[in-house]
């Protein structure tokens, strides 16, 4: 048995000039990140400069005693304090992935390849001629010429994703073409960076030819597993994440279990595209690109997770890049002329390469600039880049500076470039109408929607409320809970319930007990059993619901206190909407949520109420045979009633439908005015209202006719409207007012679902 040695914990020195470290880097990153938005600068540029700052080349010149003191020139205490700036790097990449549009990269495959493509092979080129042309004293090892020049022109050729996503965020520009084209490009560039460093890295360790063909066949094994990681990523990889986050949001729920799952999924696929020779940053960016395609992650949570990276872990990761950096060293004049060329080829091979990429793509000139504004970023990674061919004796140390200052001049200057180029790109209709639909899909009452709770017994009005559900969420990423409500053991809403209803409980066990002895002899009588019950009231909400992504999640739960308690203490689990029928016919009265039940659940509910009402005395259409082809959309202009529009237009849209937009104006009373009242101005009030309605509409491709009636009692126009149009179901908004021990809709809303000759669903948000 191997006996292990107890490893001593690191010291309360060590520990102390770590927190320092931490504390000195975040205020000073966060500080002049500050500062530099205040003079219309992205944040970026004040947390690059916080390195350079407590670096080598300002506190250590100002303070060198203090300087070795806080950051010793030691591995141990360097290696500490770089593990978690690699958390901030992974981060960065896992929010730039969020922020990806994965459909908009696609339709740009073309522009974005031609980018990546150009703006490799010609920084590639002048650097390794570059390489070629500099002086002896620069290399590590004269006898290493070639491999020196491969390296610059890999350094010349790196653009830093981190660098240029943090800009674009900065500027809010990463979600305009221009931004996805510059990632997608961006992330190319730095997969090929790291496949090309990894050849480079290999012929320099590798000496002899025969250690050269091995490493160049290791290189190649790099890439296929690359290959098959892509592949796997984003068709098996894809449907595990989103089982993953959706099982996570279910079984344990709320902010911390699906951010703890993100992290462990980036560092458990990190570690995979380490091993097989890619750096893990790329594992990070694919894991937030996933993640950030599942629904169940939703816009808090994705906030919460930008918030803590982009103003903790960022800066720290921002600042560490320049720690190592000694601008002392560029004091000898020869060394400056040197690094005054490499920064000048380096800029003007990879700002010509991105700009000719995207000119032969057919962009315009100014998003060619910005293009190679954007990608002449090099930032924390070519520093990164530098650290490795010092460390394996390809640059020498005046080399790693110079690489050092391009990575940083570069990165520093291409802020203010690409947010001044940008200003002058011209958006699209396409792409205004793009960017419009989705802030307004971010700001929508659906777009907030992850999950769905819908209790049921089968009744009339469940199952249209399951259709018109269906039709909601159909074209969106919304997870639906059906669960089988058991009211076998059920008692009133007010508690133990009372004398009748246990004399009810009582007479209706001793009922199915008989019935049970009456068949017990007859061999070809099945019983249902509650199991059964459930299971085909399932499949008939299912069949509803007919959902084109699966099945919806279902459960059975049986009553023990009440119907209200049960439902209410399931719609408590995180669920953003409750969708429930209501006043089923008298037929399915034994299985519907009726009376004090419904009542209670309408008033205490915690989160916004889809409520439905068949109204199926008053009509012959079974739920199955009901076929939306117009829907009534009463509105007042209200916050409610824009929910209750988006509802109305996301039916509309599924079904191809017509949506009527109508509101009606109540004369004012001459009795009720000190001016004369002008009916006119209440039409045109009107008129701007179901306008701006119909706008929405048409913005999510809807049909859209609007009508504006006058009248005193507006439910009875709305009835009339409706009988008129033969509308199939009418869509209204409410605001639920508790009055004593009821939940009131409204008296107009009510009226509305008393004598309805169709469905009504009325939304109730607020």
């Amino acid at each position: 048995m191997v006996q292990l040695a107890v490893i001593e914990p690191l010291s309360e020195h060590a520990l102390l000039i770590l927190f320092v470290q931490l504390f000195l880097l975040l205020l000073t990153a966060r500080g002049l990140g500050e500062i530099a938005q205040r003079v219309d600068l992205p944040a970026v540029v004040g947390e690059l400069l916080a390195g350079i700052v407590l670096g080598p080349s300002f506190f250590g010149v100002l303070a060198p005693d203090l300087f070795i003191t806080i950051f010793p020139q030691l591995a141990g205490p360097y290696h500490l304090i770089e593990v978690v700036s690699w958390f901030g790097l992974l981060m960065l990449l896992i929010v730039t992935g969020f922020e990806t549009d994965l459909e908009l990269i696609a339709s740009r495959a073309r522009p974005a390849a031609l980018v990546s493509a150009a703006g490799i092979v010609v920084p590639f080129i002048t650097g390794f001629g570059l390489g070629y042309a500099l002086p002896t004293a620069f290399l590590a090892a004269e006898d290493q010429r070639f491999v020196f020049s491969l390296f610059v022109a890999v350094a010349m050729s790196i653009s830093a994703i981190p660098v240029i996503a943090k800009v674009l965020l900065d500027i809010d520009a990463i979600h305009r073409d221009i931004g996805q084209i510059t990632i997608a490009a961006g992330m190319i560039d730095d997969t090929i960076g790291w496949i090309l460093l990894s050849i480079v890295a290999a012929l320099a360790k590798a000496g002899t030819a025969g250690n050269a063909v091995a490493a160049l066949g290791a290189a190649g094994e790099t890439i296929f597993w690359l290959i098959v990681f892509l592949l796997l990523a984003f068709t098996v990889g894809r449907r595990l994440a989103e089982s993953i986050i959706r099982w996570v949001d279910s079984v344990i729920g709320g902010q911390a279990g699906k951010i703890t799952t993100l992290m462990v999924l980036a560092l458990g696929v990190g570690s995979v595209t380490q091993y097989i020779g890619v750096e893990a940053v790329l594992g990070a960016f694919v894991v937030g690109l996933l993640i950030g395609q599942v629904n169940r992650f939703d816009q808090s949570t994705r906030h919460t997770f930008e918030t803590m990276t982009l103003s903790v872990f960022a800066p720290i990761f921002f600042a560490m890049a320049g720690l190592r950096v000694d601008l002392t060293t560029l004091a000898d004049p020869a060394l400056f002329a040197a690094g005054i060329v490499v920064l000048g080829v380096a800029t003007f091979g990879k700002f010509s390469g991105a700009f000719i990429g995207a000119r032969a793509a057919g962009l315009s000139r100014w998003e060619g600039i910005a293009m190679g504004a954007g990608m002449n970023a090099r930032g924390a990674i070519e520093i990164i880049v530098a650290t490795i061919g010092l460390s394996i004796g390809v640059l020498s140390i005046q080399m790693y500076s110079i690489i050092v200052m391009v990575a940083l001049v570069t990165s520093l200057t291409a802020p203010p470039l690409l947010r001044k180029t940008l200003a002058k790109t011209e958006l699209s209709d396409a792409e205004i109408e793009r960017l419009e639909r989705r802030t307004s899909e971010q700001r929508s009452f659906l777009g907030a929607i992850d999950r769905v709770l819908l209790p049921t017994r089968c009744g009339v009005s469940s199952l249209i409320a399951a259709q018109l559900l269906g039709h909601v969420v159909r074209r969106r990423d919304i997870d639906v809970t059906c669960m089988y409500v058991d009211r076998s053991r059920a008692v009133d809403a007010d508690g133990d319930g009372t004398l009748r209803q246990r004399v009810t409980n009582v007479l209706s066990t001793v009922k199915r007990s008989l019935l049970r002895l009456e068949r017990r002899g007859d061999s070809n009588h099945h019983e249902p059993q509650s199991g059964d019950s459930a299971s085909h009231c399932l499949e008939k909400i299912e069949d509803q619901l007919a959902l084109s992504d699966g099945p919806a999640r279902t459960m059975t739960r049986t009553v023990t206190t009440s119907v209200s308690d049960l439902v209410l203490s399931e719609a408590e689990d995180h669920y953003d909407l409750l969708v429930i029928g209501m006043n089923d016919s008298p037929q399915a009265a034994d299985r519907s949520l009726l009376g004090a039940e419904l009542d209670r659940i309408l008033r205490v509910t915690p989160c916004p109420i889809l409520a439905v009402s068949s109204n199926a005395a008053s009509s012959d259409r079974s739920p199955e045979e009901l076929s939306v082809s117009r829907i009534l959309l009463p509105t007042i202009g209200t916050q409610y009633s824009r929910h209750a529009a988006e509802v109305a237009f996301a039916i509309g849209a599924d079904q191809n439908a017509i949506v009527e937009i109508m509101h009606v104006v109540t004369p004012p009373q001459p009795e009720e005015t000190l001016i004369e009242p002008k009916l006119s101005e209440a039409v045109d009030i009107g008129e701007a209202i179901v306008d701006r309605e119909a706008e929405l509409g048409r913005q999510m491709g809807v049909e859209v006719l609007t009508h504006v009636s006058v009248g005193n009692r507006p439910e009875s126009g709305i009835l009339t409207r409706a009988t008129e149009t033969d509308a199939d179901v009418i869509v209204m908004g409410s605001e639920i007012r508790p009055t004593s021990r009821r939940a009131f809709l409204g008296h107009r809303v009510e009226h509305v679902i008393e004598n309805a000759s169709c469905p009504v669903a009325v939304v109730s948000s607020v």
